[in-house]
């Protein structure tokens, strides 16, 4: 993709985007990059190659190795940000994992996709919360899902549990986050077309009002509009992106 002629109303900030090594992770990244700010892209898979894509367009971007399960290494990640970068503004809590289940008896799953969806979006927040607070500036933007709406017919109940709880994060930080400068909103994907997602079965087109699957740019795009200045006003707000197939959500 060639550089893009838009305002570049990120311009000085910072952004950590999670699970960035793909998908809507690496979607996301480049759209915050595109309009000015300097993006860390973290993963446990390699980003290198998201990196490189951004960088060949002029863009800044650092990879970042991280498991966001290691509460320390959280923590330890987002200091190193912040003493080479001089600020953390944004946070994209996108890492997660999705995979197929039941409702019942696999507990080994469960553990691991709650340590994952839950604990790991959590210690990253808490990493970042205090540099928000003592800068009195923040953009927080966690992934939920439309599980959390309707539960999941493919997905294990770990997963729209864990999605449910990312929900009420997202309104316990709006809440707590605002006087000091902390904006907290999220987006609730619904059928997005990604490599995670590529080993489910072939979704039913028509059971989505819009008629297709979503792609990940589709999500990055009300990402980028969450950090951006036209959504100042707006904290615990979770936006559904999902071609209208929760419609009575």
């Amino acid at each position: 993709m060639s550089k893009c002629s838009v305002p570049s109303y990120l311009d000085g900030q910072v952004a950590l985007v999670t699970g960035a090594a793909r998908g809507i992770g690496a979607a996301t990244a480049r759209a915050l990059a595109e309009v000015g700010a300097t993006v860390v892209i973290a993963d446990v898979l390699d980003c290198r190659p998201v990196v490189d894509a951004l960088e060949a367009d002029g863009l800044k971007a650092f990879a970042l190795k991280l498991d966001v399960t290691d509460r320390e290494g959280c923590a330890e990640a987002v200091n190193d940000i912040v003493a080479s970068h001089g600020s953390i503004d944004i946070l994209i809590a996108n890492a997660g994992i999705c995979p197929p289940g039941k409702v019942t008896g696999n507990w080994e799953q469960w553990d691991h996709v709650i340590d994952v969806n839950i604990n790991g979006t959590q210690n990253c927040v808490a990493a970042a919360w205090e540099h928000m607070v003592a800068n009195g500036y923040g953009r927080i933007v966690l992934v939920s899902s439309m599980a959390f709406y309707q539960g999941g017919v493919i997905v294990g109940t770990e997963y729209s549990a864990s999605k449910g709880a990312v929900a009420a994060m997202t309104r316990h930080l709006a809440r707590n986050g605002g006087q000091h400068g902390i904006l907290c909103n999220a987006v609730a994907p619904g059928v997005i077309a990604t490599e995670m997602t590529s080993s489910f079965s072939k979704p039913d087109a028509s059971a989505i009002p819009v008629r297709r699957v979503g792609t990940a740019e589709e999500v990055a795009g009300p990402i980028r509009f969450l950090c951006s200045p036209d959504a100042a006003y707006m904290t615990g707000t979770i936006l559904n992106v999902t071609g209208g197939i929760v419609l009575a959500a």
